[in-house]
């Protein structure tokens, strides 16, 4: 299955390169090709990000790491943030 992936602020170097195929449409996102059934924390560990605090969203709703994600969906991940 095919999922759309982005990547904000210090997680951008975990981001997988572009494919030949893959149009540059966004510097943080990208298409990214996934066996059936993989969940949010499968992509996370597949990618490397270290584990601690993020924010992830699949298709613009809040997500836990045990999400089975599904064709089309849209993965994003944050590092926390704060402000004031």
């Amino acid at each position: 299955m095919r999922i759309q992936l982005a990547l904000f602020a210090n997680l951008l170097p975990y981001l997988p390169e572009a494919g030949p195929d893959e149009q540059s449409g966004s510097a943080h996102a990208r298409a990214m090709d996934l066996p059936d059934g993989s969940t949010v924390g499968q992509v996370v560990a597949h990618l490397g990000i270290p584990d601690g605090p993020r924010v992830v969203f699949v298709n613009g709703r809040h997500a836990p790491d045990d999400h089975v994600l599904a064709e089309g969906d849209r993965l994003a991940i944050f590092p926390p943030v704060a402000g004031g």
